[in-house]
């Protein structure tokens, strides 16, 4: 079952990111948005709870829905061919409301890089985001420079001995926005300098954040830190404290492919 055709296998190679299109259905996608919103506290259809002053990011990482998507097979299969590797570990990640903006003329906001970037040469790896609402272009769509995996270490060297590559003007690089329907989940390179763009819609941009790589299971630690944000339900990003969503509930239920994905079944 391939998710991704040749065409996009080489535009993904071409310009480091692909469209994988309908990796979950519509209605699931609606599902885990209501999640993202209800875990948030806010409503979707009253725009004076949209806003306040902790940024776009939800920290919800253990509604089943959310591990429904993360370990969905199409959602599987899209990174596996990327990776051309089935053997993989799904991401501890976490969603995000991203309302319309309030300042019309708000500047976009700056791209960044989620990997250390001081020195190359930098490995293959992926980052994703499942729309969970579609997000046309002006939308608060995932913004990137196309590409730019080319090149990066070319333009790092470029850069004066005392610059910051990071406190560069990014987005004039070739920024470009990447619009996408309702459980489409972009795949991207880490290379590629990104950002969630200032949403100039009407409506937030509800997305899930979604990554996988290489299952790691030759390190009995790494199983058993990966298996334990799963079982225990802490939260992800590296901190994998018990807070949130730990006191609550049980582990969410996961399908044969998913304790696979956790770490909780071996892939061999």
């Amino acid at each position: 079952m391939s998710v991704l055709n040749q065409e996009e296998l080489d535009f993904f190679a071409e310009y480091g990111y692909v469209v994988a299109r309908q990796v979950v259905d519509r209605a699931q996608a609606e599902r885990t948005a209501q999640a993202v919103w209800d875990f948030a506290g806010k409503d979707p259809d009253d725009p004076e709870t949209w806003y306040d002053d902790g940024g776009i990011m939800v920290e919800i990482y253990h509604h089943q829905t959310l591990w429904d998507n993360r370990t969905n097979p199409r959602v599987h299969r899209a990174f596996a061919q990327v990776w051309n590797d089935e053997k993989l570990w799904v991401s501890h990640d976490r969603a995000s409301i991203n309302p319309p903006g309030r300042d019309p003329d708000s500047k976009e906001h700056n791209l960044h890089w989620d990997l250390n970037i001081d020195s190359g040469p930098f490995s293959f790896g992926t980052q994703g985001v499942l729309y969970l609402t579609d997000t046309p272009a002006a939308q608060g769509a995932f913004i990137c420079v196309p590409g730019f995996h080319h090149k990066i270490e070319d333009w790092l060297e470029s850069l004066p001995a005392d610059a910051n590559p990071r406190e560069q003007d990014l987005l004039a690089l070739g920024a470009e926005r990447i619009g996408a329907e309702a459980g489409d989940m972009i795949i991207w390179l880490n290379t590629l300098p990104h950002t969630a763009s200032l949403n100039r819609g009407q409506r937030p941009r509800v997305a899930q954040y979604i990554n996988m790589s290489p299952a790691n299971e030759a390190s009995a630690e790494a199983r058993e830190r990966h298996i334990r944000f799963w079982r225990d339900r802490l939260s992800g990003l590296g901190r994998y404290a018990e807070e949130g969503e730990h006191l609550a509930d049980q582990p969410a239920e996961l399908t044969s492919l998913g304790r696979r994905l956790v770490g909780v079944d071996s892939w061999n």
